[in-house]
């Protein structure tokens, strides 16, 4: 009978963290604009107001301090008031700072003891979680959207990504490929590299970032596709080139561009990125990517 309370307990919360919830992830690679059209809707980040009916939760929300006391205040409303004083990098790790741990496990309720129990088990860490199914890294920001998302009551809860990671937690999330023209995305890097506000600044030339991101999505292709434009290899190693990038070829070959497509090549999804929904960010509908005032929450 104890089992069986605890296991009507442990249903009971996975309803209240999911139900009448509606998942929406903005994903594609940084810099494309994915934030930007968001906020164009009137959504608001989650630690500006946890009781916004929609909200937007990004991975880069879990990289400073900003986010510690709204997640303390999720805490103190899921009744959870002895975690809420945790002011490190969030609730979902607190076990390996384990000074804190000890303390909490002493001074908590045997009641918020058995909820965040409850909560661990029903949202979870793990890697295999955390594995961006584009790149195959692991990011652990992921497990904290997914579990501000449990915790907040917004109506619609909307992720910010450059992987489908999420999707892992919640698996009915509807996912919407935010594409930005191959032009527009060097225009977007090159504005925000010559911004005076060097925090929006790119390294075009690591790895992990911009046009490396954009080839994890995205490759050449003989017919239009997702939009009409046409590109040569010799048009895009310029751009590239005047965007501060070393070695413009070596993107090209990650596109795909070999052959006949260095003479004219478009732009398609790359195998496996099979999002429910794809926005063109910047121009208007030419193809599959449709226009940016089609998106809606």
């Amino acid at each position: 009978m104890k089992y069986l309370k605890l296991y009507d307990s442990f249903i009971k919360l996975i309803k209240e963290g999911v139900e009448g919830k509606k998942f929406i992830l903005l994903s594609g690679p940084s810099a494309s604009g994915k934030t930007y059209l968001a906020r164009q809707k009137g959504v608001v980040n989650w630690y500006e107001n946890t009781n916004a009916d929609e909200v937007l939760i990004g991975t880069d929300n879990f990289m400073g301090p900003k986010c510690i006391e709204p997640l303390s205040k999720l805490c103190l409303e899921n009744g959870l008031p002895e975690l809420a004083k945790f002011k490190e990098d969030g609730i979902w790790v607190m076990e390996t700072y384990k000074d804190f741990f000890k303390n909490w496990q002493e001074s908590a309720s045997d009641a918020e003891k058995m909820k965040y129990e409850e909560i661990k088990n029903a949202v979870g860490f793990s890697k295999e979680k955390t594995t961006s199914p584009e790149t195959g890294n692991v990011d652990g920001r992921v497990c904290g959207m997914a579990w501000t998302a449990f915790l907040l009551k917004s109506k619609v809860i909307i992720f910010d990504d450059i992987s489908t990671s999420i999707k892992n937690y919640y698996p009915d999330t509807t996912d919407i490929l935010i594409f930005t023209p191959l032009d527009w995305y060097v225009k977007n890097i090159t504005s925000r590299n010559n911004s005076p506000d060097a925090s929006k600044h790119i390294d075009v030339n690591n790895e992990y970032t911009a046009f490396y991101q954009y080839c994890n999505w995205f490759q050449a292709t003989d017919k239009p596709d997702l939009d009409n434009k046409v590109y040569t290899s010799e048009n895009v190693e310029k751009m590239l080139s005047d965007a501060g990038h070393k070695n413009p070829k070596e993107i090209l070959n990650l596109l795909g561009v070999t052959g006949e497509l260095e003479n004219g090549f478009y732009l398609t999804t790359k195998p496996g990125v099979k999002p429910n929904k794809i926005i063109n960010s910047r121009d208007k509908s030419t193809g599959r990517a449709k226009d940016a005032s089609s998106l809606s929450f």
